[in-house]
């Protein structure tokens, strides 16, 4: 059957257009690169009402990548040849690829995309990507818009490598064609200098005037405000082992031998509790515990991270302000803490129980250098069914393994609990709820899910008649941000919404209820803390937190820090709080009494900002420890192979695995 000439006409056109669009692919590429981060941009502008500020976002955008494509183009008019027409195509698919990448961080955490965010990636790729994935599930608008045409212009660029078509510019027609681009590039510059960002604007602008791709080449040359490779080699920082400090019983020590059970909560924002306030009723029992102990309404995370945060509650040390994993390190004896020492001088047994799978940043290395007996993990709990998201478990079905341990011996214990329900997707078993549709609402499901489970482990304690002899405690790790300052998630965020985390304490005998502490106080204080109240003499500990129920913490400095390399940092002194955000070379401090809610900070200037910058950068570095092993492999807890490489290691899981 012959095609009518409509037919033939249109496959023509079509035809045509798509020659015409191979014969330009960098242009096309680059053009759609800067299409994707103004949309992007424009998203964000309008999330936050924030429209307004729009055009002073762009210019360094539209210079930069329009300046890409004039260079791309000038390689090609000079060498006019296959090989260079697709190697400028690779290039213009990179900066593409970049923009598509930012375009998405942008979308889920409200900044523009550093080099360093993608080291989880490259480090854990599995988890990582099992993280995007879930993401892009939650979030499917956005997933169709920046995925949909991205697999469009991916299928065509490998077509324009396989089968190039070359234009041919006249001289004439490709300086006229530069002109205009180079006039539009110096509007824009010019546009930059009148519009670029100003110092009123909220915190949702900052980050945003510039370029990701010009940041991203750039972020490689100035180290001057950032940790570098060197920084780390030539750390001095030595953690002490459990066998050389020597920590001895005062005359005040209880006539109880009390257990301790410790329940850290994985990303619970302090706001989102009972604890804030009392009209929440996300955590009824967390307010129980506060009434029947202790509760530090001003504590904050050493650094938003959990691992380094874990580090930091049971050595009362900093941990290495750097971005890597150098605390799951195995090292080569436990370290001092409160781990090793309660099984020194008390004679105690040890267990860390969590509900997230054990490889997720290689925790039994953590837990092993802590000095705990027993490691108990996701993978432990032999029933998928139980499962939740790509991280965690049902918590209720660690009640059960964590009975059998208490109950297996008569010595005293201590007993830690992480609880990973509450971290990202942020999903509940569906015996608990149905599922909620909007991020923060899921997030407050996971809230109520987990009080619900430390409640549960506290009537198995009252069952076993163990309550009135144990200190239980919660504590949080860092929080989490849903859109507080126009920003997401936690690792490169300062805020209060990350640092201020719960810590809750119900002590028998040792500590009235209702006590309500104050001051600032912070993730190294806890381990000083609970030796104190079991009668121990720190003194001689070298411990950077103190003994927060006796000292007082308002004239010292509460040191903070993201874990990123260019994540912000800063201290907290009374009620001032400093930040120092390296990105965007900005150093900014709250009234803290007047501006809870961190909405009119100060930027500071000229010399003392540099003294404020030289400090915090200063005490980054002091913090960095070395480890001695430089690479090696080892089983730990009988089920856990552990290998490491420098400051990062990996675990898997080979149940029945014996440790020689």
């Amino acid at each position: 059957m012959e095609k009518s000439v409509y037919e033939v006409e249109s496959a023509g056109f079509i035809r045509r257009w798509f020659e015409f669009l191979m014969r330009r692919a960098y242009s096309i590429i680059i053009f759609g690169a800067l299409l994707c981060t103004l949309g992007a941009k424009f998203f964000h502008s309008h999330r936050n009402n924030l429209v307004g500020d729009y055009l002073g976002w762009i210019p360094a955008d539209i210079a930069v990548l329009l300046g890409i494509e004039v260079i791309l183009a000038a390689i090609y008019f000079r060498r006019p040849r296959k090989n260079v027409f697709r190697t400028v195509t690779i290039i213009a698919a990179l900066v593409c690829t970049w923009s598509v990448m930012n375009a998405a961080w942008l979308i889920r955490t409200g900044t523009q995309i550093l080099p360093c965010v993608l080291l989880p990636l490259i480090r854990n790729p599995l988890t990582s990507l099992n993280m995007v994935r879930v993401n892009l599930i939650k979030m499917p608008i956005a997933a169709v818009v920046l995925l949909g045409p991205s697999a469009i212009a991916l299928a065509f660029f490998f077509y324009v490598l396989a089968k190039p078509l070359l234009p041919a510019y006249g001289r004439r027609q490709f300086m006229n064609r530069t002109a205009v681009l180079l006039a539009l590039i110096l509007l824009a510059l010019v546009c930059s200098l009148f519009m670029g960002r100003q110092k009123s604007l909220p915190v949702a602008s900052i980050g945003l005037h510039y370029n990701a791709q010009l940041k991203a080449v750039t972020s490689f040359f100035d180290k001057s405000h950032r940790l570098t490779r060197k920084d780390v080699k030539q750390a001095k920082r030595i953690i002490p082992y459990f066998d050389q400090i020597d920590i001895e019983l005062s005359s005040k020590a209880p006539a109880i031998n009390h257990n301790i059970v410790v329940v850290i909560l994985e990303g619970v924002q302090y706001r989102q509790t009972s604890l804030w306030d009392a009209s929440n009723n996300l955590t009824p029992y967390l307010e129980t515990l506060a009434s029947e102990g202790v509760k530090f309404a001003n504590m904050r995370s050493s650094l938003t991270h959990t691992t380094k945060a874990l580090f930091s509650i049971f050595t009362g040390l900093y941990p290495s302000s750097s971005q890597d994993l150098a605390e799951v390190v195995p090292a080569k004896k436990f370290y001092a803490s409160l781990v090793t020492i309660l099984k020194k001088k008390l004679n105690f047994r040890t267990a860390f129980f969590q509900s997230a799978k054990g490889d997720f940043e290689a925790r039994p290395g953590l837990v092993f250098n802590l000095g705990f007996d027993k490691f108990w993990a996701r993978d432990d709990l032999g029933d998928p069914n139980a499962f939740v998201g790509y991280l965690g478990c049902d918590e209720f079905s660690m009640l059960k393994p964590i009975r059998d341990w208490i109950e297996a011996d008569d010595r005293p214990f201590l007993l830690t609990v992480l609880c990973s329900i509450t971290h990202d997707p942020y999903e509940v078993p569906e015996w608990f709820a149905e599922h909620a549709k909007e991020p923060l609402q899921r997030y407050q499901q996971t809230i109520s899910y987990t009080d619900g489970f430390i409640d549960a482990l506290d009537v198995e304690l009252k069952t076993m008649n163990l309550a009135d002899e144990t200190i239980f405690c919660v504590i949080g790790d860092h929080g989490e941000a849903f859109g507080e300052h126009g920003l997401h998630g936690h690792e490169r965020i300062a805020f209060e919404e990350i640092l201020k985390v719960p810590w809750v304490m119900r002590v028998p005998f040792l500590v009235e209820g209702g006590t309500e502490i104050d001051q600032p106080v912070s993730s190294i204080d806890f381990t000083p803390t609970l030796l104190s109240l079991l009668g121990f003499d720190i003194s001689s500990a070298n411990f950077d937190g103190v003994d927060v129920l006796s000292d007082a913490r308002l004239e010292q400095e509460i040191c903070f820090s993201g874990w990123m390399q260019q994540a912000p940092a800063g201290f907290v002194k009374g009620n001032q709080k400093v930040v120092y955000d390296p990105a965007n070379k900005i150093v900014t401090v709250y009234d803290l009494s007047s501006d809870p809610l961190e909405l009119n900070g100060v930027e500071l200037d000229g010399e003392h900002k540099q003294e404020i910058i030289d400090k915090i950068i200063n005490w980054r570095k002091g913090t960095i420890f070395q480890l001695p092993q430089s690479s090696g492999k080892k089983v730990l807890f009988d089920s856990w192979l552990c290998r490491w490489n420098d400051r990062l290691a990996w675990a898997k899981y080979r149940s029945g695995t014996k440790n020689n």
